[in-house]
């Protein structure tokens, strides 16, 4: 939704006070309400009036200063609408809206949230094995760099119900809650069971004692990725003597 700004606001009160003003003028001149105000109308948004320009002489001095009022008008009305257009332009996403799109189509896939380094590296190794998946993230800045990566990604908060339904949980192979904040994490999973149920749910946690509450919620998979770094580095270890 687009929030009007206080000129904005402002300009279009003009713009108001300019066709009540004109249609005001017009009636002097004899015209009936329904045209005097159709007239003001067309003249503030660009289209011609009178149809004649034997209308505008000394005989009809109010036409004549309406056409004034109406032509500041038009401008304001251009430069007011102009920049109400281009906010709407910014504020839709056409890239996020594809994405949702090509969701509908989409089954088997994983989600990822949010859209940080172990997420991306995630992606990585899911895009070499041809595994689809598709980015959840609240921070637009973050689903507009991975559109610009040529991922799939909606901006969304991954702990509300609808933001995942969006996701299609209920057609999802695995959702990885990928937060460093384990509360967040432990939202999303109970947000994406009670969409689809039989989810596979991997996360990641940072602090051992919050397994129990996170394996209730419904995580299959919990990774300590501290731990992770360690048995990897010292299988490398053993491995090489």
């Amino acid at each position: 939704m687009v929030r009007l700004r206080a000129i904005q606001i402002a300009s279009i009160l003009l713009i108001i006070g300019i066709f009540v003003a004109s249609t005001v003028l017009i009636m002097l001149d004899n015209f009936g309400l329904f045209a005097a105000a159709l007239y003001s109308f067309m003249n503030i948004i660009g289209a011609t009036f009178p149809p004649s320009n034997s209308l505008i002489d000394a005989n009809n001095p109010f036409v004549l200063l309406s056409l004034t009022l109406t032509g500041i008008g038009n401008i304001i009305f251009t430069i007011t609408f102009a920049t109400i257009f281009y906010q709407i332009l910014v504020s839709v996403d056409v890239r996020d809206a594809l994405a949702r799109q090509k969701l509908r189509g989409m089954s088997d896939h994983v989600i990822i949230t949010p859209i940080n380094s172990i997420g991306l590296e995630l992606a990585k190794k899911l895009k070499e094995s041809h595994i689809p998946f598709i980015f959840v993230d609240d921070n637009k800045y973050e689903v507009r760099k991975a559109h610009n990566m040529g991922a799939m990604a909606i901006h969304g908060d991954p702990t509300k119900e609808d933001t995942l339904l969006e996701a299609r949980t209920y057609r999802a192979k695995a959702i990885c809650a990928l937060y460093d904040d384990d509360i967040k994490n432990t939202l999303v999973i109970i947000e994406a069971r009670r969409g689809a149920g039989q989810i596979r749910v991997l996360t990641r946690i940072k602090h051992l004692e919050d397994i129990p509450k996170m394996e209730r919620s419904g995580a299959r998979r919990i990774i300590l990725p501290e731990a992770a770094v360690g048995i990897e580095m010292s299988d490398f270890l053993v491995a090489n003597g």
